[in-house]
């Protein structure tokens, strides 16, 4: 006699899904994007209310707020990078250098003794003798060089840093979502399970707070790209294209007065504006 198969049963507890639509959810957050909502959505609909613990609903986005915490630590980690502290010292000393030539002083100055002559007589006296804008000259092309090699390093610090933006801004509408939901099921679960329904409510304000720090960080995290991308600009536009311009000049110029020949008051006053709009834009 053949076997029949017939249908077993496995006791337990039947797995009820929450009945819940998109429009249910957008009720709590009208403003909230689609798919902060439909993020929102899954996360209910995965919620099984008959197995639900305590444990569940305390843990409930909180890995979430544990990786925020994470990255946190790591933007100020970003804040405090080398090749920034580089950058912003050469742009630095570049403009202590620039700022401290004096060209009309050093047109109708006599002829130093020797290259350097008294260069490093004292850190903030004027450059104001051949000599001295000579040595000047040769530390300018040392910082051009060291500008140009940390440019790329920059480049690639800046796209680290928007990565990192994106992955905090995407933390937010996590962060978010969760927040709807577990204030979802705090309001579906009153009835039926309080001591439940206020573990979600503690956690709904837990999540809406880390939502906000996201979001009011987001002014702070567009500063820090906008450091290396302003770092940048002034290599670029003016470190590797204006300065070396300056430097050929003042090589023309030493050479010049070595020669005991001197600037005309007009070229004297071109290489000063030269010198002048340099400096306002590495301030810029």
């Amino acid at each position: 006699m053949p076997l029949v198969a017939k249908p077993t049963a496995i006791p337990g507890v039947e797995r009820k899904r929450i009945a819940v639509e998109l429009s249910d959810i957008r009720k709590l957050s009208p403003l909230a994007t689609p798919e902060v909502l439909e993020q929102a959505l899954r996360l209910i609909q995965s919620f099984v209310v008959e197995s639900a613990r305590d444990r569940q609903a305390v843990l409930w986005g909180h890995r979430l707020q544990q990786d925020y915490s994470d990255l946190v630590s790591r933007t100020l980690e970003l804040s405090q990078a080398d090749v920034l502290k580089k950058a912003t010292g050469y742009i630095g000393r570049m403009t202590d250098i620039l700022g401290a030539i004096d060209i009309k002083a050093v047109c109708g100055a006599p002829a130093a003794a020797g290259i350097f002559g008294e260069y490093f007589k004292k850190a903030n006296s004027r450059i104001d003798t051949a000599g001295e804008l000579q040595a000047a000259r040769i530390e300018l092309d040392q910082l051009v060089r060291l500008m140009g090699e940390a440019l790329e390093l920059l480049l690639s610090f800046k796209e680290t840093l928007e990565q990192h933006a994106r992955r905090i801004e995407g933390m937010g509408d996590e962060a978010e979502a969760s927040a709807l939901a577990a204030s979802f099921l705090s309001d579906h679960l009153r009835v039926s399970r309080p001591p439940l329904s206020q573990r979600f409510l503690e956690r709904a304000m837990s999540l809406t707070q880390t939502v906000a720090q996201i979001r009011s960080g987001a002014s702070m995290r567009d500063v820090q790209i906008e450091q290396p991308i302003r770092l940048i600009g002034a290599i670029q536009n003016v470190a590797l294209v204006m300065v070396p311009g300056f430097l050929g000049s003042i090589a023309s110029l030493t050479t010049m007065l070595e020669n005991n020949r001197k600037l005309t008051p007009t070229e004297a006053g071109e290489l000063s504006y030269q010198l002048r709009n340099i400096l306002q834009q590495l301030k810029e």
